[in-house]
């Protein structure tokens, strides 16, 4: 059987946390036993590697959506019967970040006469065991979240518009993480304020802009009821944004449950209220707001 050698960068964030946290050489060690298994092609192997309650969900595939418990199995067993894995190399950075228990990266799948690369995302309990994986499969001829600044036809499943500011929010969600995009009739910053409490009070921020420079782009929180302040971890994952015929599209990933205090965890199946704002042409974050509005984010499960 063909092997792929196994080549990874590693960037591990771990920070002092509890006993039962694990830490970012646990959450790497525990990916790569992960990752073995699945280059092995077998299904029992890698449901092995989850949870009794554990979940994964693939974008991409034919069987596209969430499968917990028992299905976990059924469903790699779809993936091994459609892709007959026999080994697998990394093709991206991976991290691991100790604060949400999170690993994520990009593989490259061994199949007969050719390979197929795929964006994971795993979250793990403090066992070693999987509590849910998002497995993003780049399969020609599908739409996927890629996040490049541009919005694809059928990369989102959902998108809802703020009629009052323009903006457009597009997303759609696994079970680790929050594939989003902001698309606002202006050149200047965006934002997006997930599940506020009191106006903007509570709400989990995120505001970027594309400058010359590039795209800037921070995590913060609001603070109080007219105003929010940047948090002290940033939990962006993937984020890239472009300016076109007078409007900004900007995209990022962010995982539903951070570990943040500062961030508000999202749950799979529920509807939130989310708080949207641009500037017309501002890229200062200090600038305030040409329009805002609100609109509902319901998550699928």
């Amino acid at each position: 059987m063909k092997r792929f050698f196994l080549v990874a960068v590693l960037t591990m964030v771990a920070v002092g946390s509890a006993l039962a946290q694990p830490t970012g050489d646990d959450l790497g060690r525990w990916a790569l036993a992960h990752w073995e298994a699945l280059g092995s092609g077998s299904a029992e192997a890698v449901a092995a590697g989850f949870a009794s309650g554990g979940g994964v969900a693939f974008i991409g595939t034919a069987w596209d959506g969430f499968y917990y418990g028992a299905g976990v199995q059924a469903a790699w067993n779809q993936f091994f019967a459609a892709f007959p894995v026999q080994g697998h190399a990394f093709s991206g950075v991976v991290r691991a970040v100790a604060e949400s228990s999170l690993v994520y990266g990009s593989l490259e799948l061994a199949l007969p006469g050719g390979a197929v690369t795929v964006d994971a995302f795993l979250r793990f309990f403090p066992d070693g065991k999987i509590r849910a994986a998002d497995y993003v499969v780049a399969v020609s001829g599908t739409a996927i979240p890629v996040t490049d600044g541009r919005i694809a036809d059928g990369e989102y499943v959902r998108s809802a518009q703020d009629r009052g500011s323009g903006v457009t929010l597009h997303w759609r969600n696994g079970l680790v993480v929050l594939f989003a995009a902001l698309r606002s009739p202006g050149t200047g910053w965006v934002s997006a304020g997930f599940d506020p409490v009191n106006r903007m009070q509570g709400a989990n921020y995120i505001i970027a802009a594309v400058t010359p420079g590039g795209l800037v782009i921070e995590d913060h929180f609001g603070s109080g009821t007219t105003s929010h302040t940047r948090d002290r971890r940033d939990d962006v994952l993937r984020a890239a944004g472009t300016v076109s015929g007078g409007q900004t599209v900007v995209e990022f990933v962010i995982p539903l449950d951070s570990g943040d205090p500062e961030d508000k965890a999202l749950v799979p199946g529920r509807t939130y209220t989310v708080l949207l704002a641009y500037h017309r042409s501002s890229t200062s974050f200090t600038a305030i707001h040409t329009a805002r509005g609100s609109i509902q984010m319901k998550l699928e499960d």
